[in-house]
């Protein structure tokens, strides 16, 4: 070998440098990404814990938000969907919403059609509510029951409703 052609070719070291620079690169780059994402997304507005979203055909609100593990409130009709412990690394909570119908058509409330999302849009649908479908003529009440499995480190949760209502479930809902 010549002494031009021993100056040219990259030792082990450079090559390894060279090597180790791919990852970070990706890395830097992926943390960048998720960087202009965290700042830039915009939070969709909800109403605050305890005040009335609007939903079509009336107003709904949260009057209480209780771990279910806390109290140990079991549903009248023994149903089978909380038997079982919740999954590793979460909880049920059980949420107390009123609802009004306002409109002279009344509001047809279907409980099933709620479900909580929060940081990350996953979204939980209830494992159990009462009563599953309401008519309301106007001018009537009635409350329902919701419980819902949510992660135990889950913050900024909203119930999400019928015609895009979002209630703020605050923090009260996290065990210590």
């Amino acid at each position: 070998m010549s002494a031009t052609e021993l100056e040219t070719t990259p030792g082990p070291r450079a090559r390894r440098r060279r090597l180790v620079l791919i990852p970070v690169a990706l890395l830097a780059l992926i943390g960048l990404v998720l960087t202009y994402l965290f700042l830039t997304a915009q939070p969709e507005p909800s109403v605050p814990l305890g005040a009335s979203a609007s939903i079509p055909g009336g107003m709904a609100s949260i009057g209480e938000i209780v771990p279910v593990e806390d109290d140990g409130w079991e549903p009248e009709d023994n149903d089978d969907a909380l038997d079982g412990a919740p999954a590793e690394g979460s909880h049920r909570v059980r949420l107390l919403v009123q609802f009004t119908a306002l409109e002279p058509d009344g509001l047809r409330l279907d409980t099933g059609g709620f479900s909580i999302s929060g940081l990350g849009r996953e979204q939980f649908r209830p494992i159990w509510q009462s009563p599953p479908v309401v008519d309301l003529k106007q001018g009537a009440s009635t409350g329902a029951t919701l419980i819902f499995e949510v992660p135990d480190k889950a913050i900024a949760l909203v119930l999400d409703g019928p015609g895009g209502s979002r209630l703020s479930l605050g923090l009260s809902h996290h065990t210590p």
